[in-house]
């Protein structure tokens, strides 16, 4: 199914050219904060701006130079092999990291990270509702919680209670990610843009730092992509000549159940589904030009995408009431509706003094209104009202609050230093040389995001001039967290599950780069095959004008000089000599024939016209011929002058 293009797709591609731009200014900004020489790691995040930029378009010229592209197509087994050893080791590479950090950072859950571990802990012994009464109320006005706690729960049942064992059911998501993101990057834009999609998700610091935090970043984002890998092999490689169409409507109910599982981990969820019916529900599948008795029905059906759409949409809410369902069973309480259950984090959201962060005093309002009403809908209706009054109470401080929030969720990727040097802290396990290493970790992985974000912005640029691209799915992801967090609570690590939309994004942006030098070098082959063209043409040209003026030469100084080849005509018998006496007399001395011939003035002109011809059959045909060819007229004129004499 192709994307055709409109004015909203084109609206979004310019709000994310705008958003990616201000992310580079307030990281170029943000850099310089806390520094012994801030203009100094200013300088040097541009100069690394200058040279990946450089970099990259002389490795694309280089390998568009050398054909290695089309040198790989013609050994596509030995490309094959290459790119599953190049999987491999990466995986394996980023498997490692992870897993050091793991080791040599140990870090007990707190926070939400204590919450999961706990209440995963009871649900595994069936112990939640009688001795988590209070997770009971925290869960019925947040039900995503209990999304990764059953994940949690599974893995201690299967391999033992232990915060390693989490964090290594988080290091296995986190493979599966790496490994979803470079299969949407080949998608998109073939092996090249796979690769480095890959090769992103794999090192990207802050993502490994993270690893050792019992949080549901991880599962959420293995979820949210996977369903993204469904979603662009439904509308790329199921069209009207597919013969395996049962499977493809089996696929889209699966997206729908799959995305209300993500869901259940975190609401955030709803974004993608909500991308997906943006780009699907105007798109129409062309179907084949014949008869339509003979196109099958499932082609006929699913061809239109509101008609995807709607298989999609129905199969998610049906999972996701099921899924509500057992949520509350398992904590016995009713749990608020969708949009009654933003009401806390919009009321946070929009705290200008906590700057959209979590705060002492939203958190005392949300339980005191639990404990007046007893109910966490009532608590979340409450909080739900008093955020409209402080939407509508000075539009001027909200706004400065928007533009602060995005700076604070967007501004840097430091998360995963943060709160590794937090938590370290607190629990007496923060050592100079980890510390040490946390910070330049953080450094480095500041400027990974910022160049990130400048291929972003340059891939952006690019998708307003091409046709459309399924990258519009992803870019929908940025924009609907964007809007998202406006408006509630907001973290820098709530973008966590984004980053891989700039890992995609940026890759696309390279593939681009390298397709635009293919076509710059084979226009220069053109190019220059046409001028040698042209030039062997000219060459051509001229050595013909040079043999025609040397005949006319020749024609001209026989007609002027009157010669005749009296050898040749007596070889061909035109001319018959008889001998005289005179024949028989002595013949001249040689000193007396040769003052003779040098008195003879026609034949001391017909030697120096000789000469002259002969010098001019070496002169090339220009400007310099046509003088000597002036000067060899005078002088035959003069040669003339001299017979009428």
């Amino acid at each position: 199914m192709k994307l055709e293009k409109n004015w909203f797709y084109q609206l979004c591609i310019l709000l994310s050219v705008v958003g990616m731009a201000y992310i580079l200014i307030c990281g170029v900004s943000d850099i310089s904060k806390n520094q012994l020489y801030p203009y100094a790691r200013k300088g040097i995040l541009i100069l690394v701006f200058f040279l990946t930029w450089v970099g990259v378009h002389f490795v694309a010229l280089l390998f568009a130079r050398l054909n290695v592209g089309a040198r790989l197509l013609k050994r596509k087994n030995l490309s094959i092999g290459m790119e599953s050893v190049y999987v491999i080791l990466v995986l394996l590479a980023a498997f490692g990291l992870r897993y050091a950090v793991i080791v040599n950072l140990p870090m007990e859950p707190a926070s939400d990270y204590k919450t999961y571990y706990e209440v995963a802990d009871m649900m595994k012994h069936g112990t939640l509702l009688e001795k988590g009464e209070g997770y009971c109320n925290y869960i019925a006005m947040f039900p995503h919680i209990i999304g990764y706690c059953y994940i949690l729960k599974n893995v201690f049942q299967v391999f033992g209670t232990s915060v390693y064992n989490g964090q290594l059911a988080n290091l296995v998501f986190s493979l599966g990610t790496v490994f979803i993101i470079y299969r949407i990057g080949r998608k998109l834009g073939g092996q090249l843009v796979g690769a480095i999609a890959l090769f992103a998700a794999a090192f990207w610091p802050s993502q490994i730092l993270y690893i050792n935090m019992l949080a549901s970043e991880y599962s959420f984002t293995f979820f949210l992509y996977l369903s993204l890998l469904l979603f662009l092999h439904l509308v790329m490689d199921y069209d009207a000549a597919t013969k395996r169409g049962v499977r493809g409507i089996l696929l889209h109910i699966v997206l729908g159940c799959l995305i209300a599982v993500t869901s259940a981990i975190r609401p955030m969820a709803l974004i993608l589904l909500i991308a997906i019916l943006i780009c699907i529900v105007p798109q129409k599948m062309k179907l084949p030009n014949i008869p339509r008795n003979s196109i099958p029905i499932w082609a006929q059906f699913m061809g239109r995408g509101w008609v995807r759409g709607l298989v999609i949409l129905a199969s998610y809410l049906i999972l996701s009431n099921v899924l509500t369902t057992n949520t509350e069973l398992a904590i016995n309480r009713s749990v608020p509706s969708f949009g009654e259950s933003f009401g806390y984090n919009l009321l946070v959201g929009l705290n200008v003094e906590s700057e959209g962060g979590w705060n002492e005093e939203d958190s005392k309002f949300l339980y005191a209104n639990l404990d007046s009403t007893g109910s966490p809908i009532q608590a979340q209706i409450a909080c739900r009202d008093q955020a409209i009054k402080r939407l509508n109470s000075n539009s001027k401080a909200i706004f400065d609050l928007l533009i602060n929030k995005y700076e604070l969720l967007w501004g840097n990727d430091d998360y995963g230093a943060t709160w590794n040097l937090a938590f370290l802290k607190e629990q007496n396990n923060l050592t100079l040389e980890r510390a040490g290493f946390i910070t330049s970790a953080m450094e480095t992985n500041h400027i990974v995001y910022m160049v990130f974000t400048l291929f972003s912005f340059m891939t952006l640029i690019y998708l307003l001039q091409r046709s459309g691209s399924y990258l519009y799915v992803p870019i929908l992801i940025y924009l609907g967290t964007v809007g998202m967090h406006l408006l509630v609570e907001s973290q820098n690590r709530y973008h966590f599950h984004v980053l891989p939309v700039m890992m995609i994004v940026a890759s696309v942006g390279v593939g681009y780069i390298f397709e635009n030098a293919k076509g710059y070098v084979r226009s220069s082959d053109l190019l220059r095959q046409e001028k040698e063209t042209l030039r062997l043409k000219e060459q051509h040209v001229l050595k013909q004008f040079e043999e025609e003026e040397h005949q006319a030469i020749k024609t001209r100084y026989k007609s002027m000089t009157n010669s005749f080849d009296m050898k040749a005509a007596i070889d061909n018998g035109n001319v018959v000599v008889t001998v005289s006496e005179k024949y028989i007399e002595p013949p001249k001395t040689q000193e007396n024939q040769e003052i003779i011939i040098s008195q003879d003035p026609i034949k001391k002109d017909n030697d120096q016209l000789k000469k002259i011809l002969e010098r001019e059959k070496q002169i090339p045909v220009n400007v310099g011929k046509m003088k000597a060819v002036n000067r060899l007229k005078s002088k035959i004129k003069h040669v003339e002058w001299r017979k009428t004499k």
